[in-house]
C-alpha cells in the first residue's frame, strides 16, 4: 500500500489534538451536574476548612494540641490549603537551574611516538 501522506517524518504535528486547557465533554457535564445540585467543590473546601481550624482552635484550649487527632486534622488541612490554591494560582513549573560559564578553547597535542623509537633515533 502506498504512503500518500506529505509529511513522513512521523510523531507530533504542529496544530494537531485538543487545545491545551480545553474542556473536554465530560468534564463540562460534571459542571453541569455539580450546578444542578447546587455544590461548589470550591465552597465546601473553605468551609471544611474553617471547621477544622475551629476544631484545632478548641483542642489548643483544652492542651490536647499534641494529640494524633490535631496532627491528622493540620495534615487535612494542609491538603485543603493546597487543594484550594490551584484556583488562586497558576502552578509553577519545575525549573532547573543551569550554571553558564564562558567555555574556553582547549589545544591537544596528539603525538604518536612509544619508548622504542625514541631509543632509536637517539642511538642515531
Amino acid at each position: 500500500m502506498p504512503d500518500n501522506r506529505k509529511d513522513k517524518t512521523g510523531g507530533r504535528k504542529p496544530g494537531s489534538g485538543r487545545p491545551k486547557g480545553s474542556k473536554n465533554i465530560n468534564s463540562m457535564a460534571s459542571v453541569r451536574k455539580l450546578e444542578e445540585l447546587g455544590f461548589d467543590p470550591i465552597e465546601m473546601m473553605v468551609r471544611k476548612y474553617q471547621e477544622i481550624q475551629a476544631k484545632l482552635d478548641y483542642l489548643e484550649e483544652i492542651g490536647k494540641h499534641t494529640s494524633g487527632a490535631y496532627a491528622q486534622m493540620t495534615a487535612t488541612q494542609g491538603t485543603l490549603i493546597n487543594n484550594l490554591m490551584q484556583y488562586g494560582y497558576k502552578k509553577i513549573p519545575d525549573k532547573i537551574e543551569q550554571e553558564v560559564t564562558e567555555k574556553k578553547p582547549i589545544s591537544i597535542l596528539l603525538t604518536d611516538t612509544n619508548e622504542k623509537e625514541k631509543e632509536d633515533t637517539s642511538n642515531e
